[in-house]
């Protein structure tokens, strides 16, 4: 079992140091949860040892998945504090503010049945501007290969209807402000999972994602 330190906003896992990647649920808690978003993330984890962030209060109380607003300020640095504790022990940090490795980020979120179908997911990327067009290629690839072995039901589509929030470049880019983002090698992820999918294929959609990470950990890319 995983060991959280616990803030006032968010509760996370440093991992085991050795995997260039971490999960999260940030709309864990109710009202206006993503139900089973952090049963999903503790499952990767436990599976793969990685780095996981998940919410403590709920959306409605502060929203660490948008831009400082005013009400998340303190929310959003507890969080991003977060981030920067588990690429400190990575190692992987330069001195200008930059990490020297590919960083993969999965940020788990919860979508209704209607907008896809019950068996979907929908990865946002804004675009592609929160990850290069190499590393979304290759994601698409991976968890399409995988997925078909696993439930070949499963839909996977990219930035259709839910292409992430403008927030979801900053930890790459930077939002304009204090906050200056680890630049072109962090790729950031947002995948919206169906209701069904999430409730009664808990398991697959873990054993998906954990494939996923170790896909990633294992690979050589040459970007």
């Amino acid at each position: 079992m995983q060991e959280f330190i616990s803030k006032n906003y968010v509760k996370y896992h440093k991992g085991n140091g050795l995997l260039f990647c971490h999960v999260e649920a940030i709309h864990a808690v109710p009202p206006a949860a993503d139900r089973f978003t952090d049963n999903i993330v503790l499952g990767i984890m436990a599976q793969t040892n990685c780095a996981g962030i998940i919410s403590t209060v709920s959306r409605q109380i502060a929203d660490l998945n948008k831009a400082p607003d005013g009400f998340n300020n303190e929310g959003l640095k507890e969080y991003r504090d977060s981030v920067r504790e588990i690429i400190d022990q990575l190692g992987i940090l330069q001195k200008n503010e930059r990490i020297n490795r590919n960083y993969l980020h999965l940020s788990i979120h919860g979508m209704r049945d209607e907008h896809h179908g019950p068996f979907a997911i929908e990865i946002g990327t804004r675009n592609g501007q929160s990850c290069s067009k190499e590393m979304k290629k290759w994601l698409k690839e991976t968890l399409m290969r995988k997925a078909s072995e696993l439930i070949p039901r499963i839909d996977i589509v990219f930035d259709e209807k839910f292409v992430g929030d403008p927030s979801l470049v900053f930890h790459r880019r930077g939002d304009g402000n204090e906050y200056k983002g680890y630049g072109t090698k962090f790729h950031t992820f947002q995948l919206e999972i169906a209701h069904y999918l999430r409730e009664n294929f808990h398991p697959v959609v873990v054993e998906l994602l954990a494939h996923t990470i170790s896909e990633f950990q294992k690979k050589e890319f040459t970007f």
